[in-house]
């Protein structure tokens, strides 16, 4: 992947977004592995393409269908940047919670027995046209100005959701391999289990044994990001979801392995664009 040093955080800042992208990709459209704060449905379509879901690397095939879950990183390896074609479907955390009803929980398809990040399907070559049109109406009716029209993108998004949910009742769960490298899988673990203490790269180097540089560059290659950029994410997301859960930003600054309150609220706000007790007062008011 390109490295790239951007901000990995975004904000779903429409109820539904929905794009069939089949524009040329370039060098400079790649980005590095990156969050948002809803949820995210990629059905493949075309290319050469590798996605990377924490902690796994997946070599994509035609009518694969992934469902991300919010606050996961990912990002996507072109091995081909000249033809890459997908349905990217973004969702907001409290619309979608608000799509079903008491029977119905559409958050149930961004999860699997395997894991709590994510889900993953392959949908039949003939069924692929099913879900590209469904995908057009909804894409149309998210840009019209008719009478009507956020109706219509409601039921279009629950028609797509709920014929995803005939294939997930009627299809097994695909059997991944994972194409991530070894030493990245480890870094990845390590990171999970040690992501409420002050992780340093020499600790991990000498629990891990190997070295503090072949660490970070067999981390840059496999995710286009700086290990140590993506451990503060990291702790940006967990810090995000505890804020979620009410407890004091003071608190949380501690509970995610900072020891200085001005240091997290500095990296906070810079990952997230407000401070944690702004973010945190933001979805209350939401």
């Amino acid at each position: 992947m390109k490295k790239s040093l951007n901000c990995p955080y975004s904000m779903i800042d429409q109820e539904i977004i929905c794009e069939h992208k089949m524009a040329r990709v370039t060098p400079e459209d790649i980005n590095t592995v990156h969050n948002h704060d809803g949820y995210e449905v990629v059905l493949f379509l075309k290319g050469d393409v590798n996605i990377m879901i924490e902690p796994e690397l997946f070599k994509m095939k035609r009518g694969d269908m992934f469902f991300i879950s919010p606050l996961v990183f990912h990002g996507i390896d072109l091995e081909d940047i000249t033809g890459y074609e997908r349905i990217v479907i973004n969702v907001q955390y409290e619309y979608l919670k608000n799509l079903g009803d008491a029977e119905t929980d559409f958050s149930t398809l961004f999860r699997n027995c395997d894991s709590a990040n994510m889900n993953h399907l392959r949908i039949p070559e003939e069924s692929i046209s099913k879900f590209i049109s469904i995908a057009g109406k909804l894409e149309e009716a998210l840009h019209s100005k008719s009478y009507g029209h956020s109706v219509l993108s409601k039921a279009y998004l629950a028609e797509f959701l709920l014929l995803t949910c005939k294939y997930s009742e009627n299809v097994p769960p695909q059997k991944k391999r994972s194409s991530m490298p070894v030493v990245v899988s480890k870094i990845l673990d390590y990171i999970d289990t040690h992501l409420s203490e002050d992780i340093t790269i020499n600790a991990m180097s000498a629990e891990l044994h190997y070295s503090s540089d072949h660490l970070s560059r067999a981390f840059s290659e496999a995710t286009g990001d700086s290990l140590k950029h993506y451990i503060n994410a990291k702790k940006i997301a967990l810090a995000q979801k505890l804020l979620l859960q009410n407890n004091s930003p003071y608190d949380v600054c501690f509970m995610v392995g900072y020891n200085n309150y001005s240091s997290f609220s500095r990296r906070f706000s810079k990952q997230i664009g407000m401070s944690p007790k702004q973010f945190q007062l933001s979805y209350r008011a939401s």
